[in-house]
């Protein structure tokens, strides 16, 4: 029991630990609208700054609960901005110096390292730090290894300098820069629209469109997530944003609770790749390969928009076969209502969408982005925009960004490993002599190893991870650059709903006071489909826009057709009940309108499906006259 005295301390303690959190909020924003609105800063500068605020945000907002806790805290948050501070430092030394390195800068070195792991381990938990551990150990140790994972010996100076002090795949280098560049100015975004009122407009107007269907409110939970996932950048925190109000509304209309999570996990893991924003997943693309980001945008369009038709579908045939009611009329918004009251709420996307369009940097369409944001927060909820709730939505915005920050500055050190080592080549020729280079075992190699990799990390860390280890295999066996950055890209999201560490299913999970096995098993069935399409875009670049009008559209016809054929497999419903071998059989017949070529593979994958629900009606109706 604590005495009177240390709960007077500990409340003491809190109330100043809640203040700095604050204060350095505050000066998180502060800091990077500076940057977006007066032009980009120093690479080394922004992401130094970025992390010396982050960091000591992540120790203020998880602290030690042991005794003397408060003391490594203290010591942890000024070591952190000391270790940024310094990097300047070293970064500004007169060119004849560049590269030499004193007996404090590797010391500086190793302690920036280690505290970046042990800060990082508060928010991203152990798979990550572990991980890089590993990397560290293969950098220093892997000349002692044999076969093809031999490497050339790296000291302990040379490699923990490279960690610290190369700005371009270090610590502080172009994985973290993205982050300080790009991800904070959009979480921060979709923390302001969420004061605003925009992300109850978006399930209001997404319910009054579905409510009337089967399973209204999970369509409802799958376009309002599509929605407000586009600008979340995060499965999981898409998951609370929406989930909330989306889960019970499913489990009061009938659904069970797994199901109810899984549909909104997975809805969520999607929301990350609907244009136009990605979840700023792709700026860090278009950085990494050189391709525009319109160019991304176009391309991620039809395979994203498939992803949330095959969701829908499962979703409503999941309805009809558990025969969960219509919602009432009284129990709807009319959609213009909705549409006359909110309309307003559409302004911030279309300032980005139409600034981005007209070539404005990412920068400085996300700062006006957020200005016109808070104008119609002032227009349409005076009430709601109280000090109070702005500066709950600047703290949020530093909690959001937080665990991306730390998973991209352990990134770094996974990135420097595979380059200064040559793993990430290796990697890929161990792929490509794997897969004979033969392109479709070189997917499936490609997809496994996505999975393994990106378990447990936010999309965008896991994105850059793949981007050096898979990516480079996938374009040597004859993908395209588009089509094998997309691909890595939509495994990248779904290792946030795949067993063993599926984020976005933790969250959905809690949420729906479920299992966290029995909703991964849904969520996996939910986006079966999201495991076929990209395979289906790399042998089809037309589902990518890559081709004449017509030849696109008549793919997006065929894939849709599998898509509904793929929904009646997983639903096991397709006007009856379907036994576990129609559904196998439906599935097979499903996977060959995926197929470029032959043509006539995909009309006998359609004639398949089509003789399989005449027979099973056929032997419905006759077993209902006996």
């Amino acid at each position: 029991m604590l005495s009177a005295e240390q709960k007077l301390e500990k409340t003491l303690w809190e109330k100043v630990s809640d203040a700095f959190m604050m204060v350095i909020a505050l000066c998180l924003v502060g800091f990077h609208l500076y940057a977006a609105s007066f032009g980009a800063l120093i690479p080394y500068l922004q992401t130094s700054v970025h992390w010396a605020l982050v960091g000591s945000f992540i120790v203020l907002a998880k602290p030690l609960k042991f005794p003397g806790g408060r003391i490594i805290d203290i010591l942890f948050i000024l070591l952190n901005i000391f270790f940024s501070y310094y990097l300047l430092l070293v970064q500004d030394r007169p060119m004849h110096m560049v590269g030499i390195f004193s007996q404090l800068d590797v010391i500086v070195s190793i302690g920036a390292t280690v505290l970046a792991l042990l800060i990082a381990f508060r928010v991203v938990g152990p798979i990550l730090p572990l991980i890089c551990i590993v990397f560290i150990a293969y950098g220093l140790f892997g000349h002692l290894l044999a076969g093809i994972l031999h490497t050339s010996r790296f000291s302990v100076m040379r490699l923990f300098t490279t960690f610290y002090a190369n700005v371009s795949m270090g610590l502080y280098g172009q994985t973290l820069f993205v982050s300080a560049q790009f991800i904070f100015l959009f979480v921060l975004f979709g923390s302001l629209l969420e004061v605003t009122g925009v992300g109850s407009f978006f399930v209001d107007l997404a319910f009054s469109l579905t409510g009337k269907t089967r399973g209204g409110p999970a369509q409802a939970a799958v376009i309002s997530t599509m929605l407000v996932g586009t600008i979340n950048g995060s499965g999981a925190a898409n998951v609370v944003t929406t989930g909330h109000f989306t889960i019970p509304l499913m489990k009061k209309v009938g659904y069970k609770s797994s199901m109810a999570g899984a549909i909104e996990a997975t809805a969520s893991a999607w929301g990350q790749l609907m244009p136009p924003v990605m979840g700023a997943v792709a700026f860090l693309m278009s950085e990494v390969t050189g391709i525009p980001f319109a160019s991304i945008a176009l391309a991620a369009l039809i395979p994203s928009l498939l992803c949330f038709a095959s969701v829908a579908m499962v979703v409503y045939l999941t309805a009809r076969r558990d025969n969960i009611p219509v919602a009432r009329n009284d129990q709807l918004k009319k959609t213009w209502q909705v549409l006359k009251s909110g309309w307003l709420y559409f302004s911030p996307l279309i300032t980005l969408i139409a600034m981005l369009t007209y070539g404005y940097s990412v920068r400085r369409a996300a700062f006006f982005a957020i200005l016109v944001t808070i104008a119609v927060g002032f227009i349409k909820n005076r009430q709601n925009m109280t000090l109070e709730k702005l500066s709950k939505a600047v703290r949020n915005s530093a909690s959001g960004i937080a665990p991306i920050a730390a998973a991209c500055i352990l990134a770094g050190i996974i990135m420097t490993v595979l380059n200064i080592t040559g793993l990430g080549l290796r990697v890929s020729t161990i792929i490509v002599s794997l897969a004979g280079d033969n392109l479709l075992p070189g997917l499936v190699l490609a997809m496994i190893t996505s999975l393994v990799l990106g378990m447990g990390l936010p999309t965008s860390a896991a994105y850059m991870i793949l981007a050096v280890v898979v990516a480079p295999a996938m374009v040597r066996m004859g993908a395209s650059l588009m089509s094998a950055h997309m691909f890595i890209l939509y495994f990248a999201a779904l290792s946030t709903i795949t067993p063993p560490v599926p984020l976005s299913v933790f969250a959905a999970a809690g949420i729906a006071k479920a299992g966290m096995w029995t909703t991964a098993r849904d969520a996996v069935f939910l986006a079966s489909t999201g495991f076929i399409i990209p395979f289906a875009f790399v042998y089809q670049s037309a589902l990518l826009m890559d081709g004449a009008p017509l030849v696109v559209i008549a793919s997006v016809l065929r894939a849709l057709v599998g898509c509904a054929i793929l929904g009646s497999a997983v639903a096991g419903w397709m006007g009856i009940r379907l036994n576990i071998l129609a559904r196998l059989a439906l599935f097979s017949c499903a996977i060959l309108l995926f197929v470029p070529e032959p043509i006539i593979l995909n009309f006998a994958g359609v004639a398949a499906a089509a003789i399989i629900v005449v027979i099973l009606n056929f032997a419905s109706k006759l077993k209902g006259v006996k």
